[in-house]
C-alpha cells in the first residue's frame, strides 16, 4: 500500500510523479496528526486528495516542515522528491494528487 504523489494538467495527462515505496503511506499517521494544517490533514492512504495551484504555496510548505519530523534517512529522501515535485508543479491549469489505494 503506498500514496503515489502525481502533478496532472486539467486532462488528466500527467507531468510529474513521485511513486511511493511505502514511505508516505507509512507516515500517514504522521499526516493525520497535522490536525491544525491547511491540507496535510486530507492526504489518506485509502482515498485521494487533489490541490489545485492556490493551494500549492500551502501544501508545499506544510510537506516542508515534515522533513524535520522525519528522522528516517529513507523518508527524508522520498519526502524531499515530493517537495521538489510540489516546488516544480507551478503552472496554469495543473493539479497535485495523492493517490491512495
Amino acid at each position: 500500500m503506498g500514496i503515489d504523489v502525481y502533478w496532472k494538467d486539467e486532462f488528466g495527462e500527467v507531468l510529474g510523479a513521485v511513486r511511493d515505496n511505502g514511505v508516505l503511506a507509512s507516515l500517514s499517521s504522521m499526516l493525520h496528526r497535522q490536525s491544525s494544517s491547511n491540507c496535510l490533514r486530507f492526504i489518506d492512504p485509502a482515498g485521494d486528495a487533489c490541490f489545485n495551484q492556490l493551494q500549492l504555496p500551502v501544501l508545499t510548505m506544510e510537506m516542508q516542515g515534515m522533513l524535520s519530523a522525519v528522522s528516517s534517512a529513507r523518508a527524508h529522501v522520498h519526502l524531499q522528491a515530493v517537495v521538489t515535485l510540489l516546488e516544480g508543479a507551478v503552472r496554469p491549469h495543473t493539479y497535485i494528487w495523492f493517490v491512495g489505494d
